[in-house]
């Protein structure tokens, strides 16, 4: 009994030592001959995807990122313009008027991962491109004046309604009969992306660390009501956040941590 006893004991550090000499081994990266998959949380979002070596110095992946709901809301201004009213009906000009803007989108991408030491070596720069759907997210907002304005006088509604928009960014955004607004932001479908960082998809090891940074040139933004562009008013000049990231944010940065692994 003892001496099975020390053959099973033998036998299992045996096959032991023999996997993890397998977990630990280096690895021959070819043309497509491994397969990686990953997670990561991002800027993007939380995201999954799937990568292959091109030899030492290249890796080709492909990925989808679920942004989760971000809400910005902006105190932007309304403009009144009331000149075709008759002097007898009196509406309150109200100076601000509260937007929501609720950013939750899919996007998918494609890139080409650069190892410029080769080897084993984790630097890497990337490039590709991400896409999906135009719209980055949705608008929306009410005013209770506007509102009761129109239950006050619902035979001059389609003025009231002409005349009076709220001021977001440079964009002329209306309300409609009930005091609501709602639209969507929008953004180029096929985005180009550049980044940097450490960290290899297909890793040496069974699993890994990857950290990127990076940006998505995905132009500039702009604000659409019925699937039609809303106009813009050069001489508006809001100051709320909302209407600022609209104006200047043009660049999207990507930060991304990945647990990377490796399947054969």
């Amino acid at each position: 009994m003892k001496k099975l006893f020390i053959a099973c004991i033998t036998m299992l550090i045996g096959s032991t030592s023999a996997s993890a000499q397998e977990w630990w081994d280096d690895i021959d990266r070819g043309i497509f001959n491994h397969v990686g998959l990953n997670v990561s949380a991002s800027t993007e979002g939380i995201g999954v995807g799937v990568a292959a070596p091109i030899t030492d110095y290249l890796e080709l992946s492909a990925g989808v990122n679920f942004m989760p709901s971000i809400k910005i809301k902006g105190d932007v201004n309304v403009d009144y313009n009331l000149g075709a009213l008759p002097a007898q009906i009196t509406i309150p000009n109200h100076d601000k008027v509260k937007i929501t803007g609720d950013l939750k989108r899919t996007t998918m991408d494609v890139k080409l991962n650069i190892y410029p030491f080769g080897g084993n070596s984790s630097f890497f720069i990337a490039g590709g491109f991400s896409f999906g759907g135009e719209k980055l997210g949705t608008l929306t907002g009410h005013s209770d004046v506007i509102q009761n304005a129109i239950e006050d006088y619902p035979a001059f509604k389609d003025i009231i309604l002409s005349s009076i928009t709220a001021e977001l960014d440079k964009y002329n955004v209306k309300f409609d009969e009930k005091g609501d607004i709602s639209g969507d932001i929008r953004v180029k479908k096929f985005r180009p992306y550049v980044g940097l960082g450490v960290g290899r998809l297909v890793p040496k090891n069974r699993l890994g660390l990857r950290f990127e940074a990076g940006c998505q040139f995905m132009g500039k933004m702009k604000v659409y009501q019925d699937d039609t562009e809303v106009k813009i008013n050069d001489l508006n000049d809001t100051d709320d956040t909302l209407s600022k990231i609209i104006d200047k944010l043009t660049v999207y940065p990507v930060l991304k941590l990945t647990i990377t692994g490796r399947i054969f």
